[in-house]
């Protein structure tokens, strides 16, 4: 489950976050997971809650964004959605196309409360 390997990582970029500002609460986490990343969002987000429990990032929030496949006719540059497995464009009927969005895997925001003061 390579799920579990994005998600430490997820949470030693949202700690880092946390050390920088002063040490401020992680309260949540927003994510964009493409549909066609290879991720799939809900083994990450029990990866994310396993390795959060007992520790002080235990109770933060997820803001998944999950954005659809999305192509650029080659001959044409018409962006579309495809349906299923079809590539054809809907203009002109190449079959030419590039993957212009659906495969990301980014994390958008990580959102802290005020650090304690010393």
């Amino acid at each position: 489950m390579h799920e579990l390997a994005i998600a430490q990582a997820i949470l030693e970029r949202a700690q880092a976050a946390s050390e920088q500002s002063g040490g401020g609460r992680v309260t949540k986490i927003g994510l964009r997971i493409g549909e066609i990343s290879g991720v799939v969002p809900d083994a990450l987000t029990f990866g994310i809650e396993a390795l959060c429990k007992g520790t002080p990032l235990e109770g933060l929030a997820l803001e998944i964004e999950q954005p659809r496949r999305k192509l650029r006719c080659s001959a044409c540059a018409t962006e579309f959605v495809p349906e299923g497995f079809a590539s054809a464009c809907p203009v002109c009927g190449s079959l030419s196309s590039d993957c212009i969005a659906g495969s990301e895997l980014d994390v958008t925001f990580i959102e802290l409360e005020d650090p304690p003061c010393a």
